[in-house]
């Protein structure tokens, strides 16, 4: 959401409206709304049907929590441009922006093919972050994924993990 926010001003000039949507409760999504200071709308899916709709429900979370999702709704309500990521593999943003200038072009456009996804290795000060996040509001199945990445990292990056969407 971070990125998003750096270039929501670029996004805002082909004319789209941007939100976001979790399972999170409305006064969760209020409260990190106001801490990143996002300039868009947060929307709650407390009932997890647009989650399941759109097939990023992670059940193995938290008794089911959204995966990180793009998706570009052209006006006439077709998905025009999605990207399935998770938490360690996110799409590049310029991706989408090449799509929505190419979208702005030919509003036929849809989109061929995602690009490999970038795998994000956190910071220290980020690892800080998610260990003073897990301390302050975290849970068991938090504490399982912050310890477990670094055996991820290293599988995927031996090649023993594949990525969600790679062909099997």
């Amino acid at each position: 959401m971070a990125e998003i926010k750096s270039q929501f001003e670029t996004i805002s000039d082909y004319q789209t409206t941007i939100c976001a949507i979790s399972v999170d409760s409305q006064e969760q999504s209020h409260a990190l709304n106001r801490d990143l200071e996002l300039p868009f709308q947060l929307l709650c899916d407390t009932g997890k049907k647009t989650t399941n709709l759109y097939q990023l429900l992670n059940p193995h979370e938290h008794g089911g929590i959204a995966y990180p999702g793009i998706f570009l709704i052209k006006k006439d309500g077709v998905i025009g441009y999605r990207s399935l990521d998770r938490t360690a593999q996110r799409v590049n943003l310029s991706e989408i922006l090449e799509y929505l200038k190419e979208l702005a072009q030919n509003p036929d456009h849809q989109m061929k093919s995602t690009s490999s996804k970038g795998l994000i290795i956190p910071s220290v000060g980020s690892w800080l972050q998610i260990g003073k996040n897990m301390v302050m509001r975290g849970s068991l199945a938090d504490w399982k994924h912050y310890i477990l990445y670094p055996l991820f990292l290293a599988r995927y990056l031996l090649g023993i993990a594949k990525r969600p969407d790679d062909k099997k």
